[in-house]
């Protein structure tokens, strides 16, 4: 049987709502089927999420720890495609022809192990809420201060470029730059490579967190193609978003190997010098107040205006768990985040 070119690992776990949408993009890929293999890795759905999987042709495997990070493990140990893709449940492909444009870059840059995407853009309307744009733009106010990414990365990361031909670029890094922020939206990376450079935890949950961010330390090189967008169905309604910022906050306070800014700070020393920046940033009250007027008129959104509010709901989250932690109490996400 013809080895398939990607392994598309989709975690879920009640996703019936848009998994659909992201099992009928990928069917309408131009790419040739038998080059791609999707691996649906499930937290124990109770809707109709794993009958969905299957009758789109998927592999089903059960994720019994149900938290994605879990998942991505698990399905890069099951992988037997060349480059492992992460795609969420709420995900969709922009363009037919965007699994071709992909391999055909990483079949000419046989030294490039990963391909990072472009930019995510809301989603379905009837699926997204008031805060979709911001979460796809920035992702969330800590995230928007240590990477400063602009509308797209092709842009945000264009004086790293060191070849560039027809809007598809190699960007180089070195350790003491600040790497992108790349956790789904469809980053692929070489199988082969991580499973030889790291045999012993490739399929861990740690190894899960921070794969970007070791292959760029590695090798120092990455791939990205301008256009190669992701549609994100995010539910995002101003308590949705809240609740997301949470999880977030738990994670990096409570289980910061599967916190994912924890483990990157590990590898890439730079971040740690822009979080206690952070820190200024949100004392300084005016600073916010003002940045989020700033973006506001930048991408010409209103909805930019709460940006002030979600940085103080973070900073607030950080020390009270931070409390919690110090007085010796736990705490778990149950939620999937």
């Amino acid at each position: 049987m013809k080895r398939p070119f990607f392994s598309i690992i989709i975690p879920t776990y009640n996703s019936e709502t848009t998994l659909g949408y992201t099992l009928a993009s990928i069917k309408k890929q131009s790419i040739s089927k038998d080059d791609i293999e999707v691996i649906v890795v499930d937290g124990g759905s109770s809707d109709k999420t794993i009958q969905m999987a299957r009758r789109a042709g998927a592999i089903v495997i059960n994720n019994p720890k149900r938290l994605p990070e879990y998942a991505k493990a698990i399905g890069l140990e099951n992988a037997s495609g060349y480059f492992a893709l992460r795609m969420d449940s709420d995900e969709e492909f922009s363009y037919v022809d965007q699994l071709n444009d992909k391999m055909h870059f990483l079949k000419s840059h046989p030294d490039i192990k990963v391909l990072i995407p472009n930019r995510y853009i809301a989603g379905r309307k009837k699926l997204c809420g008031i805060s979709a744009t911001y979460l796809n733009v920035l992702g969330d106010p800590f995230n928007y201060f240590i990477y400063n990414t602009k509308h797209d990365k092709y842009e945000t990361y264009k004086k790293y470029i060191i070849e560039e031909n027809k809007n598809r670029a190699v960007m180089k890094f070195k350790n003491t730059d600040i790497y992108p922020l790349t956790d789904s939206g469809t980053f692929c990376f070489s199988v082969d490579y991580v499973r030889e450079k790291y045999p012993k935890e490739f399929n861990t949950i740690e190894f899960a967190c921070n794969t970007f961010d070791r292959i760029i330390s590695d090798t120092g090189l990455c791939g990205c193609i301008k256009g190669d967008d992701i549609h994100h169905n995010c539910r995002s309604s101003f308590k949705t978003y809240l609740e997301k910022l949470k999880f977030r906050v738990i994670n990096n306070v409570f289980y910061k190997s599967e916190g994912g800014f924890s483990t990157k700070a590990d590898i890439n020393k730079a971040l740690t010098v822009r979080k206690r920046k952070f820190v200024l940033y949100a004392l300084i009250v005016p600073i916010p107040i003002i940045d989020s007027i700033r973006l506001a008129i930048y991408h010409k959104n209103l909805t930019f205006l709460f940006h002030f509010v979600y940085v103080y709901y973070v900073c607030i989250m950080a020390v009270f768990y931070l409390c919690l932690k110090v007085m010796g109490y736990d705490r778990k996400n149950k939620v999937y985040g």
